[in-house]
Parts: structure tokens; sequence; C-alpha cells
């Protein structure tokens, strides 16, 4: 399916809004389904994954320097996990921001994340974890972070023997999730959701009352899946993308990973035409198909950029650009920087 948008186009389709009157500054996209009421989150935030990678270059220390700056720089949204080791680092940066004054917490947009698909259990305790870590009585979003099952998950629903493990282990996390989306602000989420899961785990929770709020899956021109997308779209999951960039700094360390987006001729002819960089021409393709986008940057430079690219209505791909950027032909074979989410095929 080719991807055709115009950004003005496609604001009600999304859901899309600036909201004024709100503190986070800049463009949102409304939540729906398992969300507060009229609850919106900010279009871009900060990818922290792999800044606390034990044994690498990244700790706890450079996620806390690197949150500090993107809430001095207006950066609103924070997006972690469980198993990204860096949400003590994280939760210092909130503390300070807050301590000082410079901001309120209802003033940022805290996602975190389960490791894998957990199970029951193990789900409600990771939820506490992160809680503790992060130093606050409340997430404003938690997902469910992958559709593969965590090994020594401690619900008999996610061990192995049922014939229908998946979509038990899914079920059963779930039901945790919608515990954890019901305490709210006293302990819980104010939104729940699922990340990497495709159409068939997303299947899975169709017959529920209470569906996912926004599905969080790797989209770039190497990989867009459009017929998730619609699938979201048509049951009101919000789609947001992650490693919008090919995330040129993580990959190269998990395996080799010798696919550079911002290397493209293609992104910096088009990059040079509207005096932008490669990485806000990337951001902005994403935006204007309505997807909103959590790029991980350490350089406060950057950050200005990436919030710049979405931020500044004077930028505005044309139709055949983003045609371009949707058919890049031929395709290098990468992998995705999630090797375990890849498609089922």
């Amino acid at each position: 399916m080719t991807v055709l948008v115009v950004f003005a186009s496609f604001l009600l389709a999304a859901n899309m809004h600036v909201d004024a009157e709100s503190s986070v500054p800049g463009a949102s996209i409304v939540l729906q389904n398992a969300a507060e009421k009229g609850m919106t989150m900010p279009a871009i935030g900060i990818g922290t994954g792999g800044y606390g990678a034990p044994a690498e270059t990244w700790n706890d220390g450079v996620a806390m320097k690197a949150v500090s700056t993107w809430i001095k720089l207006g950066g609103r949204r924070i997006d972690t996990a469980w198993d990204y080791y860096d949400q003590t680092g994280i939760g210092q940066a909130v503390y300070a921001a807050i301590d000082t004054g410079s901001i309120k917490r209802d003033d940022l947009f805290i996602v975190s994340k389960t490791h894998l698909l957990s199970g029951y259990n193990d789900t409600l305790s990771q939820l506490e974890d992160s809680l503790k870590q992060l130093q606050v009585e409340y997430v404003d979003l938690f997902l469910v972070h992958s559709k593969t099952i965590m090994p020594n998950s401690t619900d008999p629903k996610c061990q192995p023997g049922d014939p229908n493990l998946e979509s038990a282990c899914v079920k059963s996390t779930w039901k945790a999730m919608k515990e954890i989306f019901q305490r709210g602000r006293k302990g819980g989420a104010r939104a729940i959701g699922v990340s990497n899961f495709e159409v068939e785990q997303l299947e899975y929770l169709l017959d529920d009352s209470i569906l996912p709020s926004l599905n969080q899956v790797e989209y770039q021109p190497y990989w867009h899946e459009e017929d998730l997308v619609e699938f979201c779209r048509n049951h009101n999951i919000t789609f947001n993308g992650y490693a919008p960039l090919g995330a040129p700094d993580f990959g190269p360390w998990r395996r080799k990973w010798n696919c550079s987006l911002l290397e493209l001729p293609l992104i910096k002819r088009i990059a040079m035409t509207h005096n932008k960089t490669p990485a806000q021409v990337l951001l902005r393709w994403n935006w204007q198909q309505g997807i909103p986008v959590n790029p991980r940057s350490e350089q406060e430079e950057h950050m200005k950029e990436n919030l710049a690219a979405i931020l500044d209505k004077t930028f505005h791909l044309t139709d055949s650009e983003m045609h371009a950027l949707s058919n890049i032909s031929p395709k290098p074979k990468c992998p995705k920087v999630c090797s375990a989410c890849t498609p089922n095929t």
C-alpha cells in the first residue's frame, strides 16, 4: 500500500490537534480506548531504549542527563521501559525538575513498559518496580512490551504446554493491564497499550471490552507496515513509531547493521531542499502520516532539531517526497532494530 498523505487532511483522521490550553507544548494526539477521557499525548517524545544497557557506554547517568536536557528544552514525553535499565536515572531527572519547580508532574507524559509478554503477576510487579524507579505515583501510559513471552513467567498461562499459549498469555497479561488502568493515578496508569504487536496479537483482544489505546512499533522507510497501521486506526488504536531514524546509534553494537537512513542520498536531497537535516525529514515523514514518534538522542542540538521537525508549522514534505520516502527501491536487507519483533511470515 502506497503512503501518500498531506498533513492538513490527516488531522481529523489521526485525532491530532494542537492543545493550546495544555502545559505540554506543540502538537499532540488524542488517545482512545483504554485511556482517560480526552487524554492527549505529545506527538514527539524522547526514546531512552539502551541508555541503561549493561556493560555499554550508556548508563543511568546518561539517561538522567539526556532527560534533564529534554525537559529543559520543552520536551514533555519520556519513553522508557522496565528492561531499559535506565528508569532510576530518568526518575532522578524527573524528581529534580519537579523539585526545583521548573515543571509539574502533570506537565510530563511518562511512558513505561513491561518486560516482554510477562503474564498476570509479573506485569503487576514490573509496574510497581517502574513506579519506584521513576519516583512517580503513576505513569501516563503503560505498555505490554512485546509479543515474545517472558521465559521465566510465573503465570501458568504463559508457560509451555498450552496449544493456545500466545493467545492465553496475551489475555492473562491484558487482565493485569486493565487492573493497572483501573488504578489510574493511584498507583497505576492513565492509559494502557501494547508494543510490537502485529495484527494477530491485537486480534486476541478484539473481544475484550477494553482495547489498547496505543501500539508502539518500529516505523521508518525501510520498515513500515501499512496494513498494521490501518488495522490500528480502524480500532481507534494510536500507532506510535519507534526507531524513526533507524536507531543509528543503537543498532551497530547489537548486531551488524549497515543500513543508515541518515546517509541515504534521497533523504539528503530532500533535506537540502527544505534546509533541514536528514533526521528532521524522517521525523516529518512519520508525522505527516499522523504517527507520533520518540527518537532517541543524547545531544542537545539533536533534541532541538527533533522538536522543530514536528513543531515547525512551515515545514511540509510534498506529496512526491512522501511517496519517494515510502517507496525506496531497492531496499537493503536490514533486520528490524528489534530482532524479535519481525512480523510473522
